[in-house]
């Protein structure tokens, strides 16, 4: 069995302005900036918690590298082909001097990870030849780990734990909340926020609430015999909403071009929308 501290952790970090598309932080609050304030936090977690060394970051972003050389990781030029490619490129270096080195992938936007919840989550891992463990929806994947680490293949992305798991990777349901809320998108941030996120995002978000501002949408489609239906978000995109979201809204009818609040789920899904004013929870101050 093999001990964390021989573990070679690779962890891949987009950063730039391409990062992080799906948050939309408060005004005054630039979202490059916000990435780069949960990598920060998470690889400084990350960082305590491994021996000098063994952390490999993999990036293209140059304020990326600058945080990770200060931390004294390791940094691995990111192909540009994508988070799997990313991944590939931090194992191949990670087991460059021997395909039977320990390699584990961690996501690198965990800002409320504690470096106690990564070696108890190796620990865990160690017991078996590959492991993952999924975030917080139980969907992605957060840690990915291979004790000979030539044999990690990763298949990041939807539903990845299932991939994983299925490609023979030991689930581990670990009871680490702050090792599993990854964030991706708004309702992640204020989870990690609820848990306490580190020093970084915090100065960064500083003076904003610490629930964000729920996203302003307008009624695109509705098909009043089902309840289901679409909405633009005032960014362009589309997001749908079930005829389950709708009936527990407390709405009883949408028109197009109604204005909505909304909270994102995964993806372009809808996991609750209201009209301020209407509803038991709901009041005009």
């Amino acid at each position: 069995m093999t001990t964390p501290l021989d573990w070679r952790l690779v962890v891949p970090v987009k950063g730039g302005a391409g990062a992080k598309t799906r948050l939309h932080p408060p005004p005054g609050v630039a979202r490059e900036d916000l990435a780069l304030a949960l990598a920060t936090d998470c690889l400084t977690a990350v960082c305590s918690g491994m021996p000098s060394g063994r952390v490999l970051v993999v990036t293209s972003d140059e304020r990326v590298r600058q945080v990770a050389r200060r931390l004294g990781t390791v940094v691995v030029a990111d192909p540009g082909a994508g988070l799997d490619a990313a991944v590939v490129a931090g194992r191949d270096h990670a087991v460059a001097g021997s395909p039977s080195t320990p390699v584990a992938v961690l996501l690198g936007d965990l800002p409320a990870l504690e470096a106690g919840d990564l070696t108890s989550a190796l620990g865990a891992a160690a017991a078996y030849p590959l492991a993952v463990v999924p975030d917080a929806s139980g969907t992605g994947t957060v840690l990915l780990t291979a004790r000979h680490g030539a044999d990690l293949v990763p298949a990041f992305g939807d539903g990845s734990a299932a991939r994983h798991e299925a490609a023979g990777h030991h689930r581990l349901e670990l009871d680490l909340p702050r090792l599993r809320t990854d964030v991706d998108d708004d309702r992640a941030l204020r989870e990690a926020r609820g848990l306490g996120v580190g020093p970084a995002t915090a100065g960064v978000l500083a003076g904003s609430p610490d629930t964000l501002p729920p996203m302003q949408a307008s009624v695109h489609t509705f098909d009043e015999s089902t309840g289901a239906g679409s909405a633009l978000l005032d960014d362009g995109r589309e997001v749908h909403f079930s005829a389950a979201v709708f009936a527990t809204s407390a709405l009883r009818h949408l028109r197009v071009g109604q204005r909505l609040s909304v909270d994102l789920g995964t993806g372009t899904d809808i996991d609750r929308m209201w009209i301020v004013g209407i509803g038991d929870d709901q009041t005009i101050g």
